[in-house]
């Protein structure tokens, strides 16, 4: 669905279309020039637009991201200088329009399309939703459309490139190497979360060397019973966290679910952790996939390589 020109007219855009491309919903976004005032309501892009060399051009961004994100705002220090907007789910439109923005990116889910787009679409703001990326081929086509409409096209086909070769050479030379494919429960750190088969996390499992014990169910986001992990007997547990000071009590918590201290990973001291962030961006795949090779297959790397438990 492409814009109306009142909405663009009250954007302030004249609708000449000299930039122009589709969001992640294939909905055309024609904005007349490469924004340079871009508010975001989302932690997954961020990585690709600093990478692409437009984290300048950011100039709002949720109330929550030093709390939420704070290994983006290590890696991009500039990232706390923005002008906080509310929340993904409840952004201060009032004060969103005060920045003057030519491109809001707001939070947007493939599960529930157009949920936390529709304030946007409503005021005729000018907006293009990207998703968390669901796996390699996804988010390489991703970069190459954030790129299009960042009016950064030649970065996003010199990035998207660097990343393929990356996934490519890292996830051939584990597969050489290893002799077995563990089972491995990931998970999310809350209630019974986890990742099933459509979804990054499982793909990048695989590419490590491992078998995503949720694989089989054709769903993203989804509860797995106790019951099923158990059950399952995975031989290694990854836990995510967004806050480095959950690691220690997500991996007491799981350990003292009923039942969870026969499981082998349990039994064996295989519970690690990982940046929640770090596989809904392409950009880190390489870093995740390296991560979690180290906990599935720890004899392929140095112990220094093998991350945190």
């Amino acid at each position: 669905m492409g814009y109306i020109m009142a909405g663009l007219a009250a954007a302030g855009f004249a609708g000449t279309g000299q930039i122009a491309g589709p969001d992640d919903f294939g909905r055309q976004v024609v904005l007349e020039k490469p924004p340079e005032r871009i508010v975001l309501l989302s932690g997954s892009p961020i990585d690709t637009i600093y990478e692409l060399g437009a984290g300048d051009k950011l100039v709002g961004v949720v109330d929550s991201i030093d709390a939420s994100y704070p290994d983006i705002c290590r890696r991009y220090p500039s990232v706390l200088e923005k002008e906080r907007v509310g929340r993904f789910s409840d952004p201060n439109i009032e004060k969103i329009i005060a920045l003057d923005p030519d491109l809001i990116i707001p939070f947007a889910s493939s599960e529930t399309p157009g949920k936390y787009t529709a304030v946007f679409e409503k005021r005729g703001l000018p907006y293009a939703a990207f998703v968390s990326v669901e796996n390699t081929a996804f988010g390489i086509e991703q970069v190459k459309r954030m790129g299009k409409l960042l009016g950064r096209e030649k970065q996003a086909a010199a990035l998207a490139h660097k990343i393929r070769t990356e996934v490519d050479t890292l996830s051939r030379m584990i597969a050489s190497k290893i002799k077995n494919k563990p089972l491995v429960y990931y998970w999310w750190g809350a209630r019974n979360g986890t990742y099933g088969g459509n979804t990054a996390i499982n793909e990048l499992i695989g590419l490590a060397g491992g078998v995503n014990i949720a694989g089989q169910f054709n769903a993203q986001y989804m509860e797995l019973s106790p019951e099923y992990v158990i059950a399952s007997d995975p031989d290694v547990i990854v836990v995510s966290f967004w806050k480095e000071n959950q690691k220690d009590e997500r991996i007491k918590a799981l350990k003292q679910r009923p039942g969870f201290s026969d499981i082998k990973a349990v039994k064996n001291n295989r519970i690690y952790t990982i940046d929640g962030h770090s596989f809904h961006t392409v950009v880190r795949f390489a870093e995740v996939i390296r991560t979690l090779a180290g906990y599935i297959h720890p004899e392929i790397f140095d112990g220094a390589e093998q991350g945190d438990h």
